[in-house]
């Protein structure tokens, strides 16, 4: 059985827009969807791995909570995804200590 190299050429390209091109522009649209969805009280991670509760919403920018008192202000493309309620957990400087301590005493033996 002989195709013709154009059949393959087609089919490739067929194969390659199901495995690739419209994955990803469902994942864009998504992450669109879920940037237009976000508002104050949503747990969120960001790209760089910094987790926080949103304080505040604008057109392009939202400003996290990522410890008591301690805000910053990202690029809402810079959010990573939306996480479930009750994730974010304030650290205490007591566990904190704790889990260092534990780090160091891993590391000496």
């Amino acid at each position: 059985m002989n195709l013709p190299p154009e059949i393959f050429l087609i089919a490739m390209f067929v194969l390659m827009y199901f495995l690739l091109i419209r994955p990803q522009q469902k994942r864009a649209k998504d992450h669109k969807n879920l940037l237009k969805a976000l508002k104050k009280g949503d747990e969120v991670v960001t790209n760089g791995g910094v987790i926080g509760k949103i304080t505040a919403v604008d057109e392009s920018f939202a400003e996290i909570e990522v410890s008591s008192g301690v805000a910053m202000k990202v690029q809402k493309q810079g959010i990573n995804q939306k996480m479930p309620k009750g994730s974010v957990k304030p650290m205490t400087k007591s566990s904190s200590k704790s889990k260092a301590k534990s780090k160091a005493t891993d590391k000496e033996e």
